[in-house]
């Protein structure tokens, strides 16, 4: 646990490193001045009561490792007068051999007890008693686990199953289940993440789908035969199949030429052309993360290709984190997982994409680790490249995490303005195509997080232009990407009844306005009249009620103020989560309210409240409750509210 503490202009530090829920090491760092051991946990806790102390709960720590460098840290366990227990009274034997004759039937270790069966039976009548304790627990462990859905994770419930036979040698299985059922939450947001890249996909399509259903519209409205193929103009814009070369895995047309540089990428491309042009001299690991689209997997097989170029001798492979998850498995089913390792050791550069779905692949996890060790001390070269830094990962391997973090971490983020106008310009003059000036601009404003959508875009404005031998203008931009504004899911005006009647439990909805009043109203109608809600908001609690007549079960003033009347909630994104979660468990099926999205923006950033809305929506998905978030739209960049508006469902209302 870290605790930060800002207050009248100084600032302190503190930490603590607990095992079991019992803390073992403290440290407090305040103007320059450190305190180690009791002393230091002292200073903790006092610090963790002042409501300007943010604290930060961290899972991933090396005990052992820190117990080793911070040995004057550690603290001391306080001496405790140890009182003989008292000896039960004996359990008849017949009774213990009956309840043991049930154990044993169901697969339980009965081992102790038919150690001891012969011997004192005070010795006996602990040991049984022990052993029923101890498989008390293992049920309910048992049941907990039946509970959760382990596809995808056979093997590892299925050890944990064994386990449970043995409950005297297992007493902190509740910890494994508990984090099994974390991967399984992180393996099912993945796959959500995936979902939507899919949807994605099949959205732009279905645009694309749009846009010749129009062709055709207006070449009936206009007696046009429409021509049998697109023509050159649009073969050349398009982006063409791709070629892979099949000694290396690696796609021919991703090279370092065809990579725009800009600043928001530009020391990712750096790197990677670093480890192209000397791998002896290579960052090992080069990490590149980014969100979808932006072109970490581009540079990857741009590595490969450069380094093919080079000298075809090159041994360089190309491959993804599931990809390498399915080998294994293959692997392991026909009994070639001595082949598979041999083929990964003897490449001199290994390209691994997607990292992020090593996530709860604990096999496919220690095989990587192995092929990852085999190379480094081969001076060999891996680049990785995920949606997230390791650190970020759930359920990955401390010892990977490690290792992936020991060389360079580069990451690439959503290009700016003037490199996606770049980037059009670029694929225009490629393809010979006029284009007004102002079109470009259009469609690099509609289009800003997503490379791949962004040439999506420009494709279909090319397909439509040449189909209906029309010139590219800014207004034939604009009538083709009408649909692909980026506008998020509903938009349409509604009345609040409508708009009440049409709430859904799990769902998260967005309203854009520049005072909360249809918010408040529409939270108020989600109620039902019954007390009750969680209201996070920017405005004086006391306004509220007198306005609305609102009573929530529990209304936070949002405000780094104190304040005698209203309870507050300052402009910490962790505290918020954890308020919210919290409310949520204790009060299935509640609704939460949050105003003053732009104040959490200006106290923290606009990314970190991006990555804390989805959270709230995940949470929310997974429920019977509702969130309404009330939002200026005014107060965001446009880019920033259609960020947000692509997470939520939006109402209008009239």
């Amino acid at each position: 646990m870290r605790t930060v503490r800002n207050a009248s202009g100084e600032r302190s530090e503190g930490v603590v490193f607990l095992r079991g829920g019992n803390p073992e090491v403290s440290l407090h760092h305040k103007n320059g001045e450190q305190l180690k051991g009791r002393a230091a946990l002292k200073q903790v806790w006092q610090d963790s009561y002042d409501e300007a102390c943010v604290l930060e709960l961290h899972a991933r720590v090396d005990m052992d490792g820190l117990l080793k460098e911070y040995g004057d840290a550690i603290l001391e366990k306080p001496t405790k007068l140890v009182k003989r227990s008292k000896v039960p009274h004996p359990v008849d034997r017949p009774e213990i051999e009956r309840q043991v004759a049930m154990w044993k039937e169901k697969g339980y270790d009965v081992s102790t007890i038919e150690g001891v069966i012969d011997k004192d039976p005070n010795e006996l009548t602990v040991a049984f008693l022990s052993l029923q304790e101890a498989i008390r627990k293992s049920d309910a462990a048992a049941e907990a686990l039946a509970r959760l859905d382990v596809g995808g994770f056979e093997e590892r419930a299925e050890a944990i199953r064994a386990k449970l036979r043995e409950p005297l040698k297992h007493a902190d299985l509740d910890a494994e289940i508990e984090s099994l059922r974390d991967a399984i939450d992180s393996r099912r947001h993945i796959d959500a993440r995936r979902e939507i890249e899919a949807a994605r996909e099949r959205d732009s399509k279905e645009r694309t789908k749009k846009v010749l259903q129009l062709v055709m519209k207006q070449q009936q409205a206009l007696h046009v035969e429409a021509p049998s193929a697109p023509d050159e103009a649009v073969r050349a814009i398009e982006s063409p199949p791709p070629t892979r070369d099949e000694a290396t895995n690696v796609i021919q047309q991703y090279t370092f030429d065809a990579f725009l540089v800009g600043e928001s990428n530009r020391f990712a491309q750096a790197a990677a052309a670093a480890v192209a042009k000397d791998l002896a001299k290579a960052y090992n690991p080069l990490f590149i993360t980014s969100g979808p689209g932006l072109g970490k997997t581009h540079l990857l097989h741009a590595i490969g290709n450069e380094l093919r170029g080079r000298s075809r001798e090159a041994r360089v492979l190309y491959t993804t984190a599931q990809a390498f998850v399915d080998d294994v498995t293959v692997a392991k089913r026909e009994g070639t997982l001595a082949e598979f390792r041999a083929r990964l050791r003897e490449v001199d550069c290994l390209l691994v994409d997607d990292v992020q779905l090593f996530s709860g692949q604990r096999e496919a996890q220690e095989e990587f680790l192995q092929v990852f060790e085999d190379l480094a001390n081969g001076n060999r070269v891996i680049v990785l490249a995920g949606d997230r830094p390791p650190k970020a990962i759930p359920d990955l391997d401390e010892r990977l995490v490690s290792r992936f973090e020991s060389g360079l971490m580069a990451t690439i983020q959503p290009p700016e303005r003037e490199t996606r106008i770049a980037i059009l310009r670029r694929r225009a003059t490629a393809a010979r195509i006029d284009v007004d000036a102002d079109v470009l601009p259009f469609i690099a404003d509609l289009v800003e997080d997503n490379v791949r959508e962004l040439g999506g875009a420009l494709n279909r404005v090319v397909t439509f232009s040449s189909l209906m031998a029309r010139p590219i203008t800014r207004d034939l931009a604009k009538e083709v990407l009408r649909d692909v504004t980026g506008e998020a899911k509903g938009g349409e005006t509604v009345g609040l009844e409508q708009a009440a009647g049409a709430l859904v439990p799990g769902r998260s909805y967005l309203i854009e306005e520049d005072r909360p009043a249809n918010a408040f109203q529409l939270f108020a109608r989600a109620l039902g009249g019954r007390r009750g809600g969680l209201v996070i908001t920017r405005t004086n609690p006391k306004r509220i009620r007198e306005t609305f007549s609102l009573e929530a079960d529990r209304t936070l003033w949002l405000t780094d103020r104190e304040s005698k009347s209203e309870k507050t909630i300052q402009p910490v994104l962790e505290r918020i989560i954890y308020e919210i979660e919290d409310y949520m468990s204790q009060r299935p099926g509640s609704v939460i309210l949050l105003d003053g999205l732009e104040y959490l923006v200006s106290s923290n950033s606009f990314e970190a409240v991006l990555k804390f809305v989805r959270r709230v929506v995940d949470t929310v998905s997974e429920s019977h409750s509702l969130f309404i978030l009330s939002v200026g739209p005014a107060t965001l960049k446009e880019q920033e509210r259609r960020m947000i508006e692509r997470e939520m469902e939006v109402l209008r209302f009239e």
